[in-house]
């Protein structure tokens, strides 16, 4: 277990908590190391079928201004650095192949909301607080968040909520579909961690795919997501798990996949 996030596997799903909720677990340069570490050993276990990302009672309050304020001391580099740096994490988990699931409780504010953006689906307490911070404290979107909240729900909201800088309770965040669960505090790990379940119950080759393919869609034309869908849709066709749907359909039995 590493300081600031621990990892458990069970039934195919990782649980990544976040371990400093008392400090509203702060989006520093150490938390990234770790958070980009981490990922990259869920990704290659092939155990872990999914994931779910909890900060327990805080999801995490976002850029750690006092340990951020040393390396701005030291200049123009440096903070160019620093920025680079804070985004590799959010670049870790949006890139993450497999089902990624936030668990948000307490404070989701600036880069700790956009962490959670980076996820496939969030499950909200309705209590929970959500804050695109920056402006507030004259600063702009970063860790992705400028695009992130915008494929989320369109770029009046987005505009909304980052010049606002107001804070949303979970349940408004719902209203606004910038999550798409939100339950009573004492369920969203419960919650969170029945969803990633029921993703890890897949043939993982097709969700891998599933989630290459509407990433990729998001990004372009109707005409171009065609593309992406027929060269993804021809490789898994032609694999294990699909044929093997089939016939298992046709012989009244349950599949054997086989994750290929």
């Amino acid at each position: 277990m590493s300081e600031l996030i621990s990892f458990d596997v069970e039934n195919g799903v990782g649980v990544m908590r976040f371990t400093q909720p008392k400090r509203r677990n702060p989006y520093s340069l150490d938390f990234v190391d770790e958070l980009v570490a981490t990922l990259a050993a869920a990704q290659a276990d092939d155990a872990v079928r999914a994931v779910v990302m909890t900060g327990g009672d805080h999801f995490s309050s976002g850029g750690d201004l006092v340990g951020f304020q040393a390396e701005m001391a030291k200049g123009a580099r440096a903070i160019y650095n620093m920025v680079e740096k804070v985004h590799s994490g959010a670049r870790a988990a949006y890139g993450f192949n497999k089902p990624l699931i936030a668990a948000v409780n307490g404070v989701a504010y600036g880069a700790g909301m956009s962490l959670a953006l980076c996820a496939d689906v969030i499950v909200t307490a309705e209590d929970a607080r959500f804050c695109e911070v920056f402006s507030k404290v004259g600063g702009c979107p970063d860790t992705g968040s400028s695009w992130l909240l915008q494929q989320r729900v369109g770029a009046g909201v987005a505009r909304l909520l980052v010049l606002t800088g107001r804070e949303i309770s979970g349940k408004k965040a719902h209203e606004m579909r910038v999550v798409e669960e939100c339950v009573p505090a004492s369920e969203t790990e419960i919650t969170a961690i029945a969803l990633a379940a029921e993703m890890a119950a897949n043939p993982m080759f097709g969700i891998e795919s599933c989630k290459r393919v509407m990433r990729a869609a998001a990004e372009c034309s109707f005409e171009e997501a065609l593309d992406v869908e027929c060269r993804a849709q021809s490789v898994l066709l032609s694999a294990h798990d699909f044929p093997e749907a089939m016939s298992a359909f046709s012989e009244k039995r349950k599949p054997n996949f086989k994750d290929c």
